[in-house]
């Protein structure tokens, strides 16, 4: 994996590296380097597999993290790219072009992070979030207490049952019930 590493390394600037473990390698790279780096590993590394894609909101770093995970399938191994993005303004280009599936992920980050992907098919078009108009749910600064007192009306709670003294109430065996120990 360390001499894929070093090929990337002398086409491209990685920022950093982490060996997570011996069939998993973390790299992170600029915004802009992600889309010609995806590119040239599905053209000429083994890593020709776009395995899953995910989002990350540093809040504290004003910066949202994506990774794309790419898998060398006859290897066995993986080796995930990972960049930030402005968090304000949280705009990174598409995928969609090297592997079709990338449409679906976009889509979804987009709804749950607001991430865009201008040229993305699916951009907007709502996929898990139907109705959805409050500010992206996996951000870190929503509120979901808030949200759910502002849209979902309020019920009576719920008795507590202990689990251990309804089984032996339902079935008779004594031992369960704290009473009649």
């Amino acid at each position: 994996m360390k001499t894929i590493v070093d090929d990337i390394r002398t086409r491209f600037i990685v920022e950093w590296e982490h060996q997570q473990r011996e069939d998993l390698r973390q790299i992170g790279v600029r915004p802009g380097t992600v889309v010609p780096l995806l590119g040239w590993l599905k053209l000429h590394s083994p890593f020709v597999q776009l395995t899953h894609m995910s989002a990350v909101d540093w809040i504290e770093e004003g910066e949202l993290q994506l990774t794309y995970l790419l898998t060398d399938p006859v290897g066995m191994r993986s080796l995930m790219v990972c960049t930030r993005i402005d968090r304000e303004e949280a705009t990174m280009e598409s995928v969609h072009a090297l592997w079709p599936q990338a449409v679906t992920y976009e889509q979804e980050i987009n709804e749950m992070f607001g991430i865009c992907f201008p040229g993305s098919p699916r951009q907007g078009v709502p996929f898990i979030l139907e109705g959805w108009d409050d500010m992206p749910p996996m951000r870190r600064d929503f509120d979901t207490v808030e949200h759910v007192h502002a849209h979902h009306p309020s019920r009576p709670g719920r008795e507590h049952t202990d689990p251990r003294a309804y089984i032996g109430r339902v079935f008779g065996e004594r031992g369960f019930l704290h009473d009649d120990d």
